[in-house]
């Protein structure tokens, strides 16, 4: 019994050796990921000289030993050089991994002390069998991270052409983070311009724009457009009636700025001449109104971009967190909705204006001119008026069309419908007691739009497909007239020897195809803008301007409560400089949301203002550069001289700019109200 007892015990204590003995190695990784001490933003891509940096391994491949060669080694040796310079060494317990092996480990702080390249090396070690993996990182002074910023500023106010001033940035910052200038112009096309277009939330954005723009071009080719604003010209009999129709006018067509500016303005130009007013007047109207109304509308072609570009920074606040839930949540639908009660800008705009219009009270260069035009009582625009502006408007309704306003008011309500439909669709959980602003934030919102926009654009065809015209009027589908119809298309020379030309469609399928992607050709340029901004982000991230505003922001420089101020003034500085909103949106974002989310310690109020301060201040910015593309648009659609265009606005537009910043950005930071 002894003998047997003794056996067992013996046994026994093989079998916890052979237990207890790690039997696996490393046997590969997929690189290093740098994290900032400071500031915890992860991933970045160069390193400032004087500031610690945390080196992970990440990726780690692990392979299985034979028993016999397994060890009871129960940690991850490591060791970390700089330049072949031990700077970190120690270990990584693997006691309690219960054979979950880590995929990545924390290999110590480094930091680097002069500029140019610098070789993080790490060694790791199990059970004696090293693994090594290496990177290269340009160093430099934290400054050096604001070049590109500088530039884009810069080149934007000597050029007055965003796209060169962009690409120019990206190149430089590209060449900054790869140390040499044949690398730098290699990463520029094949890891940030190629990035920025093959990012799945890009993509959306990109297909969605288009869709919508799409059917914007389908409506205005229908005479939907030139009816809707007939109608409401007909209420409008005097200076404050005309002005305020257009008003309306701009209001209603709150799906796309682009549109609205080229319904209101060429479609309102001959009704305001009527009752004397200068056109310098109707392009404030337009330009005033298309941004602000599309940036707050959760049904437009703006919001796809917008919610693309919360979601982005919610995601980095969620990796740097280590966590799949915020206090804020994270839908970034949801997080739209609450900033809209935060966007100065645009409310106060919309709000000045109606007081405008309504008090017939003007100030500056926009009084003069209007005094100009009413006291001698001029239809010709006043001296704004530029009578060779170029037709714009190359995607008019044929003469025999009818300028019927429900071909612009129904294709509106289905595009409406459709996308708050599947909204509320992908957002449901199915449990029947889910509020409405649960749903909205708990929403797909790249799908909705993309799939809502498609839909509408193949039913509003099909709207204008059924309805029939003739001599320019509307003719009802009747069997006679679609038999007719048929008979004209599959026996068009028979037919036509004995009948006179049928009703047809108010647009055929030739019409609706070309005028479709004629509206896809009309927002193509703002969208290599648009990737060109989103590069541009990419690039001041990668170079670390974002560090450098969290080392300003996170280390006292500004206080939190600064912050909703400091987002809106900076975005209105570079919109201003660059013409392009959403490029300003795509920049300013990486660099403030994350340092504002550590800043501010998660402070739902201060955050939900700063992200409408950075959307607010870059429609403000837009709104008053010369260089813009929505400025431009107002002028040509108006035929106002843009020099004019320009002085008569910038007044408003700067009384709003200081007026949000006293009632608005400020206070509420410091939670006045």
């Amino acid at each position: 019994m002894r003998k047997v007892l003794t056996a067992f015990l013996c046994l026994a204590g093989l079998l916890t050796q052979f237990s207890s003995a790690f039997d696996y190695i490393i046997v590969g990784t997929e690189g290093l990921l740098l994290v900032d001490e400071a500031s915890g933003i992860l991933n970045i891509k160069t390193l400032f000289i004087g500031d610690p940096v945390q080196v992970h391994v990440i990726g780690l491949e692990w392979a299985q030993v034979n028993a016999t060669a397994a060890t009871s080694t129960d940690s991850i040796l490591y060791k970390t050089y700089v330049d072949g310079i031990l700077q970190a060494e120690g270990s990584f317990d693997l006691t309690d991994v219960d054979r979950e092996l880590p995929t990545q480990v924390d290999t110590g702080v480094i930091t680097v002390t002069t500029n140019g390249a610098h070789t993080i090396q790490v060694v790791l070690s199990v059970n004696g069998e090293p693994i090594e993996t290496e990177q290269t990182y340009q160093a430099f002074r934290a400054g050096v991270s604001l070049i590109p910023l500088i530039l884009v500023f810069f080149l934007a106010l000597s050029t007055h052409n965003v796209e060169i001033s962009l690409f120019t940035t990206i190149f430089v910052g590209a060449c900054i983070i790869a140390g040499n200038i044949k690398q730098g112009f290699q990463d520029m096309l094949s890891i940030y311009i190629l990035q920025a277009m093959a990012d799945e939330g890009h993509v959306y954005v990109i297909l969605f724009t288009l869709f919508i723009s799409g059917v914007v071009a389908l409506i205005e080719k229908s005479g939907g457009m030139h009816g809707f604003t007939a109608q409401v010209g007909r209420f409008a009999k005097t200076p404050r009636t005309g002005q305020l129709a257009a008003f309306v006018c701009a209001l209603c067509i709150f799906f796309d700025d682009y549109s609205n500016l080229l319904i209101t303005g060429l479609g309102m130009s001959p009704l305001l001449d009527t009752v004397f007013c200068a056109r310098e007047l109707l392009a404030f109207i337009c330009d005033s109104v298309a941004a602000p109304v599309a940036s707050l509308t959760p049904v437009s072609a703006w919001i796809g971009f917008e919610v693309g570009l919360i979601q982005t920074e919610l995601d980095r606040i969620m990796v740097m967190e280590g966590t799949e839930t915020l206090s804020i949540g994270t839908s970034a639908m949801g997080v739209f909705l609450k900033t809209i009660g935060y966007r100065y800008y645009p409310i106060f705009m919309l709000f000045l204006m109606a007081s405008l219009l309504i008090l017939q009270r003007h100030s500056g260069p926009m009084l003069i001119a209007q005094r100009k035009t009413q006291v001698y009582r001029r239809t010709d625009g006043g001296d704004g008026r530029n009578h060779a502006a170029v037709d714009v408007n190359v995607n008019a309704p044929s003469e025999d069309t009818p300028k019927l306003w429900w071909n612009m008011v129904v294709p509106i309500l289905v595009l409406v419908f459709l996308i708050l439909w599947l909204l509320f669709g992908t957002g449901h959980d199915g449990t029947g007691t889910q509020a409405i602003i649960d749903m909205l934030q708990e929403s797909d919102s790249f799908s909705a739009l993309l799939w809502g926009t498609m839909g509408s654009s193949i039913l509003t065809y099909l709207f204008y497909m059924v309805q029939f015209k003739k001599d320019g009027k509307f003719i009802l589908p009747t069997p006679s007239v679609l038999w007719a119809h048929m008979q004209s298309m599959f026996r068009k020379k028979e037919y036509y020897e004995n009948h006179e030309k049928p009703a047809t469609p108010i647009m055929g399928l030739y019409e609706a195809v070309h005028s479709y992607i004629y509206g896809l050709a009309r927002i193509f340029p703002a969208l290599i803008v648009l990737v060109l901004a989103w590069s541009t982000g990419s690039i001041m991230t990668a170079v670390g301007t974002d560090r450098l505003f969290s080392e300003w922001i996170v280390g006292g420089t500004f206080p939190p409560q600064f912050l909703p101020t400091i987002g809106f003034f900076m975005s209105v500085i570079m919109a201003l400089a660059t013409g392009t909103s959403w490029g300003t949106m795509a920049v300013v974002f990486p660099l403030l949301l994350v340092p504002t989310w550590i800043a501010s310690g998660g402070d739902e109020t201060i955050f939900y203002s700063t992200i409408a301060g950075v959307l607010s201040g870059a429609v403000a910015g837009d709104s008053m550069s010369p260089i813009s593309d929505t400025t431009v648009i107002s002028s040509l659609s108006t035929e106002c001289y843009l020099i004019n265009h320009v002085i008569t606005q910038m007044p408003y537009a700067m009384f709003t700019v200081f007026s949000c910043i006293l009632v608005g950005t400020l206070p509420v930071g410091y939670s006045v109200w």
